[in-house]
């Protein structure tokens, strides 16, 4: 069996790189809520100031179940601290993972004890741009790597032009 390279193959193996080239550039991260844990003893505007949401990024909140949880609220939910309406999710496992899949405002709080109202609550405003035009100056803990996706998507992207050239 012969095989040759023609301009066919060669322009196949081009937008095959092209697409997997973009598809590693879209990082999405991991934002550990609070840094370390989500609790009442974190100031959440503070926090959130360090960081730039987009979409496809994943907060993830660590605490203990039955001591907090988070629930997604509208906004009038979030100012008030009063979940007898506006409640969109509910959270309680200690180990939560909410994708962000819109560019949109997000609001969160904690319903256990007056935990809201002293401030265990999060507001963020989520972009639909993968990366920030102006970075933070402080660069924001983020737990996680997109190393493991790059590398998946290469190999992908390898296989299916071998698979093209081949066929």
């Amino acid at each position: 069996m012969t095989y040759y390279f023609d301009a066919s193959n060669c322009l196949k193996i081009i937008v095959i790189c092209i697409c997997a080239l973009g598809m590693s550039m879209v990082d999405s991260k991991i934002i550990n809520v609070g840094d370390d844990r989500w609790d009442d003893s974190t100031n959440y505007v503070s926090w959130a100031q360090n960081y730039i949401f987009s979409v496809g990024d994943v907060l993830e909140f660590s605490y203990s179940p039955g001591t907090h949880n988070v629930y997604e609220v509208t906004k009038e939910t979030f100012r008030s601290c009063d979940t007898s309406s506006g409640v969109i999710a509910k959270y309680e496992t200690g180990d939560d993972h909410i994708l962000l899949k819109e560019a949109k405002p997000y609001w969160f709080i904690c319903t256990i004890d007056d935990h809201c109202r002293v401030g265990m609550k999060l507001a963020i405003n989520v972009t639909g741009a993968a990366m920030p035009s102006n970075p933070p100056s402080i660069q924001p803990k983020i737990s996680g790597s997109s190393t493991p996706r790059k590398h998946v998507t290469f190999v992908a992207a390898a296989f299916l032009s071998i698979l093209l050239i081949f066929s």
